[in-house]
């Protein structure tokens, strides 16, 4: 029973969702039509430790995780913006006292030689999430703009394994408001986003992700986010709840090229991995 729960808590939430640190564009807001970016994101991250079903923080067999994605979006038309992304990754995982215990008990009952090491966790190298989708603007009222996004994902067996996703074909759908602002005379945005995607590990999860954007100079932009996923409808035993928070620095390094750097924690959950790690993205804007 305790392995088996070690082995969901080290695998109930390896995916970032789909607005993640490379769409800090600000979701809500459109590209005009024949513009658009392309940002390629790189994610170093790991866990030793996991919040059990009580949101405390638990021992768990640690892993490592490397991650890229490439994500595009484009403006077809002023009003419509279509999205698109393309992952993969490389999952490293330890195993568990349990299974070495487990091991040496099958090789004792064998006559083999007992191992000084314990067999493999899990591994998975390859691709992950493809994803499609489009964003329309429903309604511009002064500086506030709402738009409607709606994509479908899609993955392979092996990876989904290692993502939020049960069935080979996922939908999603997300309210997205943003506004600009100022501060102190400092140009800036913040953006507001709630999501409903069906047949997660545990099931259906709700999105909530929340990015505010400040320029304290012309060519640096500092971004603070909050992405969580949950599953209400589940009992808490059963329920999946992770918040993780990211705070990076965009630096333009040309009037079309930026860089990005910055660190993500999760810093509470239930039934989720306490991941922390680097995240680094280069943007194109054409």
């Amino acid at each position: 029973m305790l392995r088996g729960r070690h082995q969901f808590l080290l695998l109930s939430l390896l995916a970032v969702s789909t607005f993640s640190v490379s769409d800090a564009r600000g979701g809500a807001f459109l590209f005009p039509q024949g513009q658009g970016q392309a940002i390629v994101t790189t994610t170093f991250s790991g866990a030793s430790k996991a919040y059990d079903s009580n949101g405390r923080l638990i021992q768990t067999p640690s892993y490592r995780k490397f991650e890229t994605k490439a994500y595009v979006e484009y403006g077809a038309l002023d009003w419509l913006t279509l999205v698109g992304e393309s992952t993969g990754m490389s999952f490293h995982g330890a195993s568990s006292q349990l299974d070495h215990l487990s091991l040496l008990i099958d090789e004792a009952k064998a006559g083999a030689p007992l191992s000084m090491k314990g067999p493999d966790g899990p591994r998975y190298a390859g691709v992950g999430v493809g994803a499609l989708g489009a964003r329309i603007r429903l309604l511009q009222y002064e500086s506030y703009v709402i738009s409607l996004e709606a994509s479908f994902r899609a993955a392979t067996p092996s990876a989904r394994v290692f993502l939020d996703m049960r069935n080979e074909l996922q939908g999603e759908v997300r309210l997205q408001i943003g506004r600009p602002f100022e501060l102190f005379g400092l140009p800036g945005f913040y953006d507001a986003q709630i999501g409903y995607r069906p047949r997660g590990q545990r099931g259906d999860e709700v999105r909530a992700d929340f990015t505010t954007g400040l320029r304290p100079w012309s060519d640096v932009l500092l971004l603070a986010q909050s992405f969580t996923a949950a599953t209400p409808a589940r009992a808490r035993n059963e329920a999946l709840y992770s918040q993780k928070f990211q705070v990076s620095a965009v630096y333009d390094v040309m009037k079309n090229v930026s860089f990005q750097l910055g660190a993500l924690a999760a810093l509470q959950g239930v039934n989720a991995s306490a991941e922390r790690g680097v995240v680094s993205a280069l943007w194109y804007r054409f």
